[in-house]
């Protein structure tokens, strides 16, 4: 067995052969970036403290709690139409390819929709925010099911399609989601925010004064003293005077209602952002098992290599 892939590889031309090993290079460095990736977030999860919400700091946290919409604004997926908390769409449409006299199928994707959509975190202390964007996110509910249209007609699916009906249609959807009530795992930024620290009496005065100016039948009808049709100087200083005393009182408002806690994606891109279904325990075993073997997998191909080399020189 040794000599015939001795053989092989002295048979390779020039060019086969730096194809070859820039491919086991490829391979290799592959495998060592799938082994780092897998083995800091092994680290990461399994090091990171959980915390409470009721005293959390602000800054990258790990949480943990159930998953909860918005009040009255609730997610549905847009093709099964499940209320959700997240979603990833999928539409593909079969095609049939002839090579070579050989018929092969595949299929296309004809759309894809990854929910942004904001849910709450509940973890019995208190809630928060959840922006989604950019997370990694790790569901465990997916359903595939078929269809002669280009958009699903049935909706409300609740198990996939049978292998018969799978053949015999041409579109396929599928749709991964995070249902309500679930138990989640998260680590990310967390940042609490007031109302009140979201918009100065500045900015206030200055979106009322923006809002007035799209009526000017109702601006001319409150500010044009003279009643010349024109809003002069003096006018409008009336006219901001009044939109800054508003909004010092919308503001006073503002600091009495209750602050928000909103976890998103850290401003270091090295840290990540990860939701996931799975607890932590199972999240530490599946990283570490994944980063065991690429770094097998890594050697393997290091030892390929090496021997090649050997061989070749």
């Amino acid at each position: 067995m040794e000599s015939d892939a001795i053989r092989f590889i002295h048979s390779l031309t020039p060019e086969e052969y730096g194809f070859t090993l820039a491919a086991l290079l490829l391979a290799a460095f592959t495998g060592f970036y799938c082994f780092t990736r897998a083995w800091k977030r092994w680290h990461l999860i399994q090091d990171t403290p959980t915390a409470r919400l009721r005293s959390a700091h602000q800054g990258y946290i790990e949480l943990e709690g159930r998953g909860r919409a918005l009040p009255d604004r609730p997610i549905f997926a847009p093709l099964s139409n499940h209320e959700c908390l997240w979603y990833h769409s999928l539409i593909e449409c079969k095609e049939t390819l002839l090579e070579q006299k050989r018929t092969r199928t595949e299929w296309k994707v004809l759309y894809q929709n990854t929910s942004s959509h904001a849910f709450l975190l509940d973890d019995g202390t208190g809630t928060c925010v959840v922006d989604p964007e950019a997370a990694e996110i790790i569901s465990n509910e997916k359903i595939i099911w078929h269809g002669n249209t280009e958009w699903p007609t049935r909706t409300g699916v609740l198990d996939n399609d049978s292998a018969i009906v799978a053949l015999a249609s041409r579109y396929r959807y599928t749709e991964r989601l995070i249902l309500p009530g679930q138990r989640l795992y998260l680590i990310g930024h967390l940042q609490t925010r007031s109302p009140a620290t979201e918009k100065s009496v500045h900015d206030i005065t200055r979106d009322l004064l923006s809002d007035w100016k799209l009526d000017r039948e109702q601006l001319l009808e409150r500010f044009d003293s003279n009643q010349d049709g024109e809003i002069d100087q003096a006018e409008w200083e009336v006219a901001r005077r009044e939109a800054f005393a508003q909004a010092q009182t919308t503001h006073q408002q503002l600091q009495q209602a209750t602050e928000v806690n909103y976890l998103s994606m850290p401003e270091d891109k090295e840290r990540p952002f990860i939701i996931s279904v799975h607890p932590q325990t199972e999240l530490i075993r599946n990283y570490r098992r994944t980063a065991l073997i690429a770094l097998a997998a890594c050697f393997g191909v290091a030892g390929c290599i090496v021997w090649l080399l050997h061989v070749h020189g």
